[in-house]
């Protein structure tokens, strides 16, 4: 079974013996977990009954249905309180992922470890993370076919950040001077440009509007350059 370097990260973000896969898709992370022998249940969730087919498929061709089950259901809905230690969402934007969150918290509190991979909207998974308790342990960003991706993992405990760029691009990212973030600051920075051009030859109040939001970012893409750059962070 190939697994892209994002599946990876997120499979070996988990430390708990207890996991539900949300959006499981083809069961890909959960086979990988059994593989690597460290998980003692995982189920496998997934709104459409098509993939969870190719699941359970995929599940006895790795003999894993001891370990693994199947569930049809949306989001976290299929879970009670107390079954998981670990919930992974990935391969959805953050507003979804927050939506889901929010709609069960009753298996929220009895969690102790969130692996997330939100495709949109990282800062504000961040902030409600934040909002629920939840302290962010850990932080990977990857380029994968040009795609830059954030993996969280997050566990239970009262945690706030002091800076807005901080929630932007990530605090533990920034203190590690990621190399990835980098390269995702460095590509903003250029892309900001060239809408910065488009922009300065529009005379609409909306463009006008846009541009102030742009400026406003290109100074936290500043900010955020010189906490990567400086031998001290900000």
């Amino acid at each position: 079974m190939e697994l892209s370097q994002r599946l990876r990260v997120v499979g070996d973000f988990v430390t708990q013996k207890t996991v539900a896969d949300i959006g499981t898709d083809h069961a890909y992370v959960p086979i990988y977990l059994h593989r690597k022998g460290e998980v003692e249940k995982v189920i496998a969730c997934d709104i459409n009954q098509k993939p969870l087919e190719k699941a359970q498929q995929n599940i006895k061709a790795y003999h894993a249905e001891n370990i693994i089950t199947t569930r049809l259901g949306n989001g976290l809905q299929p879970l009670q309180p107390n079954e998981v230690d670990t919930i992974i969402i990935s391969g959805m934007g953050g507003m979804l992922i927050i939506e889901l969150l929010e709609q069960s918290q009753k298996v929220i509190n009895t969690t102790k470890e969130l692996v997330l991979c939100p495709h949109l909207d990282v800062p504000a998974v961040r902030k409600y993370l934040h909002k629920i308790e939840y302290c962010i342990v850990e932080e990977k960003m990857i380029s994968e076919e040009g795609i830059f991706y954030t993996i969280l993992r997050a566990i239970k405990g009262k945690q706030k950040y002091n800076k807005e760029i901080e929630y932007l691009f990530g605090k533990i990212l920034l203190d590690n001077k990621d190399t990835v973030l980098k390269q995702f600051v460095s590509s903003e920075k250029k892309r900001l440009q060239n809408i910065k051009k488009q922009l300065y030859d529009k005379k609409t109040e909306q463009s006008q509007k846009r541009l102030q939001e742009i400026l406003q970012y290109q100074k936290l893409i500043e900010e955020a350059e010189k906490w990567l750059y400086c031998a001290k962070k900000l």
